[in-house]
C-alpha cells in the first residue's frame, strides 16, 4: 500500500469544547478544538494563544473549566469562536453555574463540565500549554446509560481537525464491550 503524506496533525476528530475562566470577575468562554486528557483522565491539557482574553484569568485565578457543548450549542458555541470577550460578555449566552472551584465558570446548558486546578503552564512563544488537575466532573443524568456516561446521548460537537476543519456529529457504537477493559491490564 502506497501512503500519501499529508501536512498538520491527522489525529482526529476530537471533541469541540468550550473552556471556561472567570475575567475581571466575569465567566468568559473559548472554543478550543485541541484538547486531551492524560494520566487516565486525571489532567487535562490545551494550547491556548497567549494573547486570549481567557488566558488572563487562567493566570490570574489558575483554574478553568471544560464544557463539552451539544450540538444544540452550535451556534452559541461559534459566537464563543468569532467573537473576544474584551468585545463581547460570552457570560451572557448561558447559564453559568460553580462547583467547588468558586472561579472556575460552568455553562449548565453542556451536558458534560469539568472543573479543573492549574498545576502547569508550558511557555512556547507565541503559545502556552496549559495542564489542569480534574478536581470535579459532571454530567447531566439523561446522558447516562446504566449509571455510565453515553456519549451519543451528549451529542458532542466532532472538530475535523486534521482533516476539512468542518463540524461533525458522534457515530454509531461499533464495540459493545470496549471501555470494560481494565487499563492497566494493557
Amino acid at each position: 500500500m502506497v501512503k500519501r503524506e499529508l501536512k498538520g496533525n491527522l489525529l482526529s476528530p476530537l471533541p469541540v469544547v468550550l473552556v471556561g475562566a472567570m475575567v475581571k470577575k466575569r465567566p468568559n468562554y473559548l472554543v478550543i478544538g485541541y484538547i486531551s486528557p492524560f494520566d487516565f483522565g486525571r489532567y487535562i491539557f490545551f494550547s491556548l494563544y497567549k494573547k486570549r482574553y481567557t488566558s488572563v484569568g487562567i493566570h490570574e485565578n489558575k483554574t478553568f473549566s471544560v464544557n463539552v457543548p451539544s450540538e444544540s450549542l452550535l451556534a452559541k458555541t461559534n459566537i464563543c469562536g468569532t467573537k473576544s470577550g474584551r468585545d463581547f460578555d460570552k457570560g451572557s449566552l448561558f447559564d453559568t453555574f460553580f462547583g467547588d472551584l468558586k472561579t472556575a465558570p460552568m455553562i449548565r446548558e453542556c451536558p458534560i463540565n469539568v472543573e479543573c486546578e492549574v498545576t502547569e503552564i508550558l511557555d512556547y512563544d507565541p503559545n502556552e500549554g496549559i495542564i489542569g488537575r480534574v478536581v470535579k466532573s459532571y454530567v447531566n443524568p439523561e446522558c447516562l446509560t446504566d449509571e455510565k456516561l453515553d456519549m451519543r446521548k451528549v451529542r458532542p460537537i466532532i472538530w475535523a481537525t486534521g482533516g476539512d476543519f468542518n463540524y461533525y456529529r458522534l457515530g454509531e457504537r461499533i464495540s459493545q464491550d470496549g471501555g470494560e477493559q481494565d487499563a492497566d491490564s494493557n
